[in-house]
């Protein structure tokens, strides 16, 4: 344990006394070890995060990601719309919204641009957005297909005058559609005559079409690329038609997919979204959820035989994550059962970060146990469901974890089990008596059997492939933010 490891932990324990971190409670001092030494390297972590945070830097998160700390400022990442409403019906406003809840969640300085009429009664727009309602509301119908009325240069100067007033401070301006659709015509060419110096990415959400001869229409300006524009597009299917659309070079053109995050899709219970936020749960490749009460779970529910076959998929690579909403978790001995299952489970390579109590979470709440909102919430974003258990008559969570579509994974000796699961599920020996090694060799094959049966059902592999690579954090960090620190060279329309 490094200084600040040892310090940031002994301020913890000052100000925040709990008895999972009591040694007398736990047990023996050396078998506490590991879960001491996990909070203060996580304690130290958050410490230095802001040490650096002060200083304009940033730690990388375990991916290697260093976040968008810039020696010099922060960015200013601004959104023009021409919403008067924020309608997740609507998909575009979906996507808008995941874009940012990304950006103040990276803490970039953010900024939304909407009409003068806009309204947002249910409060979706995430605290730390400025909302600048300064797009002019303007009569479109006339700028439909290739029409437009006389007095459009005068549209024109009434947003321009807008722009320049109020995009002073950006630094990247996101458009969406705004280059593209015929009736947004006099804010494209009013951004394209706008003194601004930001960088502008013009999303596109249409699929390109032919590039029309436009002699002396302003709508030629819908098929041309303004100076410091990167055009982004959805798929890389249809890039190259994009770019010969728009009259410009392959390199001028990026892909970006749409996030679709379960966040917002699902409308998960808030302890659900911060397991997600503090466990990275959406990066995990088997989730697996045992809803159980506390007095029972090693004795009555296996669940140290789920921890040890979790221990073996993550030997094989895989990266896991065990919650446990668990009930009646309130009396001094259930919470040092507890903890002296994490500390168990430490020793087999499964940590704290890995295997996720809910009555640690913002406790006391959550000891007597979660509402069945939360374990529906829980199991929806699971795939894998292990069940050692020794007695059932008619399981309600089997059939939770069936209803949530789980890989089931059921101790065979149960035979009540297989009256619900039939020939649906897997089914195990949990209770191998052998000597160590020979049953760490049995653990692994059960792990080789489960990884090789999720791979090959198609619909988890979607799920989990949507879980990780669709996130608003997935899309943010490999998509939206490198744009901010590409090369600004400008780009070039073709002649």
């Amino acid at each position: 344990m490094n200084n600040l490891e040892e310090e940031i932990l002994n301020e913890f324990d000052e100000k925040f006394p709990n008895p999972l971190y009591d040694e007398a409670q736990i047990g023996s001092p050396t078998a506490n070890t590991p879960i001491r030494f996990f909070i203060s390297q996580s304690l130290a972590r958050q410490k230095q995060a802001f040490i650096n945070k002060v200083e304009g830097k940033r730690l990388p998160d375990k991916q290697g990601y260093y976040g968008p700390y810039d020696t010099k400022k922060m960015k200013t990442i601004g959104i023009l719309t021409t919403f008067y409403s924020i309608d997740p019906a609507y998909s575009l406003c979906s996507v808008v919204l995941d874009q940012l809840r990304a950006l103040v969640k990276y803490e970039y300085k953010t900024v939304l641009f909407v009409l003068p009429a806009f309204e947002d009664p249910e409060h979706l727009i995430p605290e730390g957005v400025e909302v600048r309602k300064i797009v002019p509301q303007l009569i479109l119908e006339p700028y439909k297909e290739f029409s437009y009325p006389a007095h459009w240069k005068e549209d024109v100067e009434k947003a321009k005058g807008m722009f320049e007033k109020n995009m002073q401070d950006i630094d990247y301006l996101i458009c969406h559609d705004i280059f593209f659709i015929d009736t947004f015509l006099p804010y494209n060419i009013a951004l394209r005559e706008s003194n601004l110096s930001c960088r502008i990415f013009s999303w596109i959400h249409s699929a390109p079409s032919s590039r029309p001869v436009l002699d002396n229409n302003p709508h030629a300006n819908r098929y041309t690329l303004p100076p410091r524009t990167t055009l982004i597009y959805l798929n890389n299917d249809k890039a190259n038609e994009l770019a010969e659309m728009m009259g410009c070079w392959l390199k001028d053109v990026r892909v970006v997919p749409n996030s679709r995050d379960v966040r917002g899709f699902w409308n998960l219970h808030p302890l659900v979204e911060d397991l997600i936020e503090r466990y990275d749960l959406l990066e995990a490749d088997i989730i697996s959820v045992y809803p159980l009460s506390t007095p029972r779970m090693i004795a009555g529910k296996g669940l140290d035989k789920a921890i040890k076959l979790h221990s073996k998929l993550k030997e094989l690579g895989y990266k896991t994550k065990l919650i446990v909403p668990n009930a009646h978790a309130n009396a001094k001995r259930d919470k040092g059962t507890v903890a002296d299952t994490m500390v168990w489970a430490a020793d087999r390579g499964i940590t704290p970060y890995d295997l996720i109590f809910t009555s640690q979470q913002d406790p006391p709440r959550y000891e007597h146990g979660v509402s069945p909102k939360i374990v529906s919430d829980l199991f929806r974003i699971s795939n894998v469901f292990i069940f050692p258990t020794v007695s059932e008559n008619s399981s309600l969570v089997l059939l939770e974890a069936m209803l949530s579509g789980n890989l089931l994974v059921l101790n065979k000796a149960v035979g009540t089990l297989r009256e619900h699961a039939v020939e649906t599920a897997l089914y195990f020996d949990f209770d191998y008596r052998h000597d160590k090694e020979e049953n760490e060799r049995y653990y692994l094959d059960l792990g080789k059997i489960v990884a090789s049966q999720f791979e090959q059902m198609k619909p988890l592999q979607a799920k989990r492939r949507a879980l990780q690579r669709h996130s608003y954090d997935y899309i943010f960090k490999h998509f939206i933010e490198p744009l901010f620190f590409e090369n600004e060279s400008a780009t070039t329309n073709l002649p």
